[in-house]
Formats: C-alpha cells, sequence, structure tokens
C-alpha cells in the first residue's frame, strides 16, 4: 500500500484567478492536508460547491490583517495616496481643460 504524500490533490485545478480551488466534499476529506499546506506553503483556497465559490481558506496572518483593517481606512489610504500621487505630476502652471485636450491630441 502506497502512503499518501503530504500535499492535497486539487479536485478542482484552479480558477481563472490562478487561485487553487477544492470541491467541498475533497475539502472534507483533506482537511488536514489542506490545512498544512497553507500553513507551510502559505497558499490560498478557494472552497467550491457546485462550481461557485463559497469561502475562502487563507494563512492566518493574511486573515487578521483582513479582520482587523476597516474598509473606511483603506479607502481614504487609497484617496490620499491618489491625490498626493496627482498632485506630484501636476504642471506647475495650471492649464484648462481645453489646453489639456489640444495637448493630449498632439
Amino acid at each position: 500500500m502506497q502512503k499518501p504524500s503530504g500535499r492535497p490533490k486539487r479536485h478542482s485545478g484552479q480558477l481563472p484567478t490562478g487561485r487553487a480551488s477544492i470541491g467541498i466534499r475533497a475539502l472534507k476529506t483533506s482537511a488536514s492536508a489542506i490545512v498544512k499546506d497553507v500553513r507551510t506553503r502559505r497558499v490560498t483556497y478557494a472552497v467550491t460547491r457546485r462550481g461557485s465559490v463559497e469561502a475562502l481558506i487563507v494563512p492566518v496572518d493574511a486573515g487578521e490583517r483582513l479582520l482587523t483593517a476597516s474598509p473606511q481606512d483603506s479607502a481614504w489610504d487609497a484617496w490620499d495616496a491618489l491625490a498626493t500621487t496627482l498632485a506630484s505630476e501636476a504642471p506647475s502652471k495650471p492649464r484648462s481643460a481645453a489646453a489639456e485636450l489640444v495637448r493630449m491630441r498632439r
């Protein structure tokens, strides 16, 4: 009798996003191997049911970051970063929208 490998089989393969996926029934039979794979290789699994993603299994630190991050804070951080980028790229002398369109069409 062969000894099963430590890596779980990917019954559903990969999603278009490249994330490994596993069916809910396959997860039931190989949960320990999946958790070990997530912990050691730091991979994320999408758990599927009838072909649609129902849940994600992620490494614990990634999950904690998601739970502690406030969506409002990250939105404002992104807004501030965009404003900073746009301000640094702005010309020293402001132009009208019409002048900018003329410049873009050249």
